[in-house]
């Protein structure tokens, strides 16, 4: 597609995705109540929401920092920025393109090449993924809806279908007389080498606890809301709203997941008998406490952090293909000045 259309395209694509997502959230809404229940939200359930809101930052920031500690030294305040940044960007740019960021900023901070982080990236979001469909699924038999769960033969063929895509790519060679295919195959190696912070229980026993707790955190905001407004949900309530906002973020749409974010939300609520000018109010709310923060944490950070860094006159060393098909020796490599 020609760059010069592309990118307006993507955009109208994703701003008619949100307008539609809105639309579909608030079209039964009376505005005037829901600016009064906003406009009344108990204050305390406000400090409580942006306090927990940080803390799941600095928890989250823990937790990247950990799984890259065994590919390289990072410290935690580059692991903090990088995502502090990245989230800045998925919030101000469209496709998520905060995502590349964070690999740049962590191998611009660090030795570890971008095949690693993506790795480390893709353990970060199974942590989240597999956390969250525990607390999911812990949720739904204690609020006794178990018949929204997938049948256990579907799971069964799923994790099944799932282990076997993974022991067939671990199972690849690791080089390739043809360039091109032994560019993957080392890419694909370095993004294994990326995972493998999955397998060392000094990376699992603090990772896994600081993910259920983050989820934990978020769901407490949407309950301290809820009772600010009179209408309580329980935690187990929040764990299903969480799952609903991340399904429908999922869908593209325009930066900062404006729509899709209040549908997922909406519904959710609705579907636990939360009046619809009360379950607007929630999920507005709780989709400001994260991106207020996220822009004004993530702007400071990218002028500080980021621009304001020194230009690098150091050499850093990367290998080129020929190395990589010889396993990285040290007398073939070329160095790279990054300006």
């Amino acid at each position: 597609m020609n760059s010069r259309y592309g990118k307006p395209l993507v955009f109208l694509m994703g701003a008619s995705i949100s307008l539609l997502c809105l639309y579909l959230a608030f079209q039964k809404l009376n505005w005037a109540e829901l600016l009064h229940h906003i406009r009344t939200m108990k204050l305390w359930a406000l400090f409580i929401g942006l306090v927990l809101e940080n803390i799941s930052n600095f928890l989250l920031a823990k937790r990247w920092a950990i799984l890259l500690s065994p590919l390289g030294e990072v410290s935690y305040w580059t692991a903090f920025w990088s995502l502090r940044i990245s989230y800045f960007f998925n919030a101000t740019l469209p496709a998520r393109l905060g995502e590349p960021f964070r690999i740049y900023y962590i191998n611009r901070k660090s030795k570890i090449p971008a095949a690693k982080t993506i790795g480390s990236m893709g353990a970060d979001r199974f942590l989240d993924f597999v956390t969250l469909l525990v607390l999911l699924y812990v949720s739904v038999i204690v609020l006794e809806i178990r018949g929204t769960l997938p049948q256990t033969k579907i799971l069964a063929i799923a994790t099944v279908l799932a282990t076997l895509i993974v022991i067939v790519l671990a199972k690849l060679p690791k080089s390739s007389k043809w360039k091109n295919m032994d560019r993957l195959l080392k890419f694909r190696t370095h993004i294994f080498e990326g995972m493998t912070p999955l397998l060392k229980w000094k990376v699992l026993l603090p990772t896994i606890p600081i993910s259920f707790l983050g989820w934990i955190v978020h769901a407490a905001v949407i309950v301290s809301f809820s009772y600010g407004l009179h209408v309580p949900i329980s935690l187990f309530k929040a764990f299903m709203v969480i799952a609903g906002v991340n399904i429908a973020i999922a869908i593209p749409s325009t930066p900062g997941y404006i729509g899709t974010f209040e549908l997922g939300a909406i519904t959710m609520l609705r579907y636990f008998g939360i009046p619809i000018e009360e379950a607007a109010s929630i999920a507005i709310l709780y989709h400001m406490v994260q991106l207020i923060p996220t822009l004004l944490i993530g702007a400071y950070g990218y002028y500080f952090h980021f621009l304001k860094l020194p230009v690098r006159t150091k050499e850093i060393e990367i290998p080129s293909s020929e190395m990589v098909a010889a396993e990285d020796t040290e007398s073939d490599r070329e160095k790279v000045i990054y300006h």
